[in-house]
Order: structure tokens, then C-alpha cells, then sequence
């Protein structure tokens, strides 16, 4: 309850003040028709099949996924991962190979979330640290609002390691911006999925 009226009081203070929104990003329909890359029903996320080694499925995250993440305009880009083993053996997932490349070919590594959350925190500048450290919402088991917005980041971040057969593992990965305001950048999953899923900050049709 102390912890649901921390949150709410912290997003009235947030909604009030002047941020810019995440950067949102959509799938880009592949040029050729690729029968195991599809774009999903609802046009956020790329769905991939890997025949008898893994299903993927890739996009920016729905909102009830990163609710607990102020919008600060951070200069990252959050999508969410859905890992489905669908081989006979143990697979790993090595989020340190993953990779982006922007449109004019620079190529970024993926972010820890323990990055992620500095540069959210970072982004927000004077309001990062006033309203996560300094504003009276009140303390949870008495730790700052400041902590457990890193441990949720934590626990909702994809976790590396093996994977079971038949299992699934899902979460947040993220990778840092191009400074442009419009762009596209290709997502390399390392052995996931060697091949690049395109997004845009422009919606497609």
C-alpha cells in the first residue's frame, strides 16, 4: 500500500513537469517477403521463427511493461525480448553479443540496466535527482523510491544464461540512441538471430 502511494504520488510530480516522452521506435517490414520474419497483428514487434531452435518475438514494450519507468527523454532505446526454446537442448542467451547500427552505419553495443538506469536517471537532470532522491514520497522498507526503481529495471531486464528446452524468458534490453531525432537502427541478436531487425522512430503503414 506505502509502496502504491509512493508511485502514484511519484507520477502526479512527474506528469506535472515538462519531459519528453521514451523513444519509441516500430517495426520496419522487411523489403523481402522472409518467411520466418513477420511483423505482429498490431504492427509493434517483430516475430521470428528460427526453425527447431528458437521463436523470438521483439518491440517496443506495452506500456503496462514499463510502467514503473519515469519518461525522461533518456537517450536509449528500451524494446522487450521474448526468448522461446523450441530446440532439444539447453540455449544460451548472450545479451553481450547483441548489437544495433544506426543509418549512417555507426554500430552500438547493448546497455547493462545497470546503465540503463543512469542514463534514465541522468536524462531527467535536476528533476532525476530531486524527485528519486530529495522529494518526500516517502520510503519503502525504508529504502529511497531511487533504489527500487534500479532493482525493478534489474528484475525487469532480460537475463542472460541457459535456457531449457521448451522454455521462455522474456524482459527489457536496451541500447543507446543516435542523436538524431528521426532514425532507424538494425537489432542483431548475436546467435539469437544473426540477421538485422530494422526499426524507425517513424511509424510505418
Amino acid at each position: 500500500m506505502k509502496r502504491q502511494l509512493a508511485i502514484s504520488l511519484f507520477w502526479i510530480v512527474v506528469s506535472s513537469m515538462p519531459l519528453a516522452a521514451q523513444i519509441k521506435v516500430h517495426p520496419v517490414r522487411p523489403s523481402r517477403e522472409e518467411v520466418s520474419v513477420l511483423v505482429t497483428s498490431d504492427r509493434t514487434a517483430f516475430s521470428v521463427d528460427k526453425s527447431f531452435q528458437n521463436k523470438l518475438t521483439l518491440g517496443y514494450p506495452s506500456e503496462n511493461k514499463v510502467a514503473f519507468i519515469p519518461e525522461t527523454g533518456a537517450s536509449l532505446i528500451m524494446l522487450w525480448l521474448r526468448v522461446h526454446n523450441t530446440s532439444q537442448r539447453p540455449l544460451r542467451i548472450d545479451i553481450s553479443k547483441f548489437t544495433s547500427r544506426d543509418d549512417e552505419g555507426k554500430t552500438y553495443s547493448v546497455l547493462t540496466p545497470d546503465v540503463a538506469y543512469t542514463r534514465i536517471v541522468s536524462a531527467a537532470g535536476s528533476l532525476g535527482t530531486k524527485a528519486l532522491r530529495g522529494i518526500s514520497l516517502g520510503r519503502v522498507g525504508g529504502r529511497p523510491d531511487e533504489e527500487e526503481l534500479k532493482e525493478d529495471i534489474q528484475r525487469y531486464s532480460l537475463q542472460q544464461g541457459e535456457l531449457p528446452p521448451g522454455g521462455v524468458r522474456e524482459g527489457l534490453i536496451y541500447f543507446e540512441a543516435p542523436t538524431k531525432k528521426k532514425f532507424n537502427v538494425s537489432i542483431v541478436l548475436g546467435d539469437l538471430w544473426s540477421r538485422p531487425l530494422v526499426f524507425s522512430t517513424e511509424k510505418q503503414r
